[in-house]
């Protein structure tokens, strides 16, 4: 018998991350890692609470690989980024995992077909591939599903074929 092969994908982010389970291809379960506040927490507080958070999702879920996408669209330097981006680095040395890195341009043309799509579109792209039309969740939740659905997919076209 083989064993499942488990995605981690993540919507990695200072003060919110959103994270998806895909097991086989198939998601299994998303989430949220936030401080729930924004006041007083430096960011260093921020991406260690996110980084204990992942340790405890590898811990329940054992993902194979984490796929994650790179913030982008910023022209300057982000301390902040910087920080979180070598953070996540290395926690996934520390847990063997692969990482792969998709830019959000990247996985919202996949997704919509428009690299600069809203978070509304890409929310509602992500309902209709994967069947979770009328669930509620955040927008963390839907870009994390949209990471984990486009690195999935990505030697087939995600979006639908235009006509």
């Amino acid at each position: 018998m083989t064993s499942a092969r488990v995605l981690l994908a993540l919507d990695a982010g200072v003060r919110e991350s959103g994270w998806a389970v895909f097991e086989d291809g198939a998601t299994v379960t998303t989430g949220v890692i936030g401080v729930g506040t924004k006041r007083c927490t430096q960011a260093q507080a921020r991406i260690k609470q996110l980084v204990e958070s992942l340790d405890l999702l590898v811990e329940r879920w054992t993902p194979g690989e984490v796929a994650h996408s790179l913030p982008s669209g910023i022209r300057w330097e982000v301390p902040a980024l910087d920080m979180l981006s070598d953070n996540l680095s290395q926690w996934s040395l520390r847990h063997s995992l692969p990482v792969h890195a998709y830019t959000s341009q990247e996985v919202r043309e996949a997704m919509t077909g428009h690299p600069n799509a809203s978070r509304d579109q890409l929310a509602y792209a992500v309902m209709v591939s994967l069947g979770l039309i009328g669930q509620g969740k955040t927008t963390h939740e839907w870009e994390a599903l949209a990471v984990g659905h486009y690195h999935l997919t990505r030697g087939a076209t995600a979006a639908s074929p235009k006509a």
